[in-house]
């Protein structure tokens, strides 16, 4: 290669536009860094305690369960309730499986509410930065926290998403719709989980 071609290449090569990831201009390397450690392909099942606030009712409504994360297919919810139904989301759609057997479809909007909370637990930036700007913050005891604030222009539901963790693990999710319509999560130390049986696997 001669030396003309050479620095021809070289000034094409810097005169690309660089292809910037998701909230390149809000976070840091370092938060990336973190993001994709926190991210990495995995399946997971892990106990979860969630306390949904409503102005309806004074005091908030408490459930647990297991959630199982697969962050490429989707999720499912088991709670401890008796005939609570196993929700479940992956690449056919939402359904809602009842003890007794018994498959039920759930509404879109449900669905786009499941996504959501898929994108949270599998730090899927690409599509939380569609309808929603982000703030870090980091702690002195070694805990974070990523702060999702709706878009003028988004049409979401939810007004702000949280997330809570440590350089380990996920541990906290919070879903606001209004300061007093919000579902908080907080996620157990979760088990690597190969099983998932409880998703519709194609």
């Amino acid at each position: 290669m001669n030396s003309r071609f050479s620095r021809l290449l070289l000034f094409v090569l810097l005169a690309l536009p660089v292809i910037a990831g998701p909230y390149s201009a809000e976070l840091s390397a370092h938060w990336h860094d973190r993001i994709a450690a926190l991210a990495k392909p995995q399946t997971v099942s892990a106990p979860f305690r969630e306390t949904r606030h409503t102005p309806l009712k004074k005091r908030p409504v408490v459930v647990t369960g297991t959630v199982r994360i697969d962050r490429a297919r989707g999720l499912s919810l088991s709670y401890d309730q008796r005939r609570a139904p196993t929700v479940i989301l992956d690449e056919h759609g939402l359904l809602l499986r009842h003890p007794d057997g018994r498959e039920q479809s759930a509404p879109p909007e449900a669905e786009t509410d499941l996504r959501l909370l898929h994108a949270l637990f599998a730090f899927d930036l690409a599509t939380l930065e569609k309808s929603y700007a982000v703030t870090a913050s980091d702690s002195p005891d070694g805990t974070w926290k990523l702060v999702f604030t709706r878009r003028p222009d988004s049409p979401a539901s939810y007004r702000e998403l949280i997330l809570e963790g440590d350089d380990v693990r996920l541990t906290a999710i919070t879903l606001a719709k209004t300061h007093n319509l919000k579902t908080e999560i907080v996620v157990d130390t979760p088990q690597l989980d190969s099983g998932l049986s409880t998703l519709r696997l194609a």
